[in-house]
């Protein structure tokens, strides 16, 4: 399947974000208290809610180790063909998914594995497209031993790993998103999800999106590169960072603090503004809504409410082409703040969560299904 963006189709995707659970590897330690504690993440049961016996009750703890391992391999390839069918009965055109570099670099410099080979096969055998991204430097998904304190030496390697990466599924994945949220690096440091003081440097995005997007160009000219931006005002340059993209995305949600606001009214403004400053598609790489804490007022009623306004508004705005809802499941690796535990469109044990339903239901809608 070509990774389609703009033409016959308004395209609908999910993202997943726990793909460990894909590639039958450890979580990462779950954040306790940032900066100061992490401990072993709990795991447990996944199901996908579905009346298939086949698509049911897989043992997330079991999925340790290297999927080349013989004796744990089935384990992540029945998961991820149960997922990628799943996801295909019900709509969904593409996914939108972390390659982290700790799962292809996992010890020694320059040695690599590909324990997502299972996930990307099962996907494209399914028609599903694939938006991978690469180059993240979240904590958790960077070797052990990386130095983020010069810019220049941390893209040096950062490239040399994803460009193995993306030599070895190139015409299998056909979009690859560079980093993530490059604008909101800063405030992510200081969150505790990225360490070094390489992120505290506005002018470091130059650095690694430049060396990720040439080499991307160079190793597979067909694919699509993606930017996504955190949206957060907008004054954003958009322009500036068409130059290292084909598509530019959106991160928007309602509020991290007013569970109330449940609706997103500026979404069609600030599509239209990137669209007509780079002339790129646009796509909601990410928008959602959490279902707690629920002491402070988040819900799952009202994560319904928001999806159905944010796939009303974004299909009914021509500048956009396709909408991801973060996330597909809730996972058992926790994260700070505690909202970012709540995203699933899934709890962490398969179960539908209310705004699952009406999000196939916007998406039946807009296909004309019913």
């Amino acid at each position: 399947m070509s990774f389609k963006v703009v033409g016959g189709k308004f395209n609908f995707g999910v993202d997943i974000d726990d793909m460990w659970r894909y590639a039958g590897i450890p979580d990462p330690p779950s954040v306790i208290v940032p900066f100061l504690l992490r401990k072993k993440t709990h795991n447990g049961r996944f199901s996908l809610p579905a009346t298939d016996p086949k698509l049911r009750k897989y043992e997330v703890g079991d999925f340790v180790g290297s999927l080349l391992k013989e004796e744990n391999g089935h384990e992540p390839r029945r998961l991820s063909r149960a997922v990628a069918s799943f996801l295909k009965k019900n709509g969904i055109d593409y996914v939108r998914c972390w390659f982290p570099w700790n799962f292809f670099e996992t010890s020694e410099e320059g040695v690599y594995e590909f324990p997502l080979d299972d996930f990307v096969k099962e996907f494209d055998e399914a028609g599903i497209g694939i938006m991978a991204v690469i180059g993240d430097g979240y904590n958790r998904f960077v070797p052990e031993n990386i130095k983020t304190s010069n810019v220049e030496a941390y893209a040096k390697r950062l490239v040399r790993a994803s460009r193995e990466i993306v030599r070895h599924y190139k015409g299998r994945v056909r979009a690859w998103q560079i980093e993530n949220e490059p604008n909101g690096w800063i405030g992510q440091g200081l969150a505790d999800w990225r360490t070094g003081l390489i992120w505290l440097d506005r002018n470091n995005q130059k650095v690694i999106l430049g060396a990720l997007s040439h080499m991307v160009r160079e190793e597979y000219r067909r694919a699509k590169l993606v930017i996504n931006i955190d949206y957060i005002g907008l004054k954003v340059d958009w322009k500036w960072y068409s130059q290292y993209c084909d598509i530019i995305g959106v991160d928007s949600y309602p509020s991290y603090v007013n569970p109330r606001n449940t609706d997103m009214p500026k979404i069609a403004e600030i599509a239209t503004r990137a669209g007509m400053e780079t002339g790129f598609p646009v796509y909601m790489i990410e928008t959602g809504y959490p279902t707690g804490p629920k002491c402070i007022g988040f819900n799952e009623a009202r994560q319904a409410e928001y999806v159905a306004s944010a796939c009303k508004r974004a299909a009914s705005c021509d500048s956009i082409s396709g909408m991801g809802i973060y996330r597909l499941a809730d996972s058992y690796w926790k994260s700070f703040p505690p909202q970012e535990d709540y995203f699933g469109l899934l709890d962490v044990q398969g179960r539908a969560k209310p705004a699952w339903n009406e999000y196939i239901r916007q998406i039946r809608k807009a296909k004309g299904h019913y």
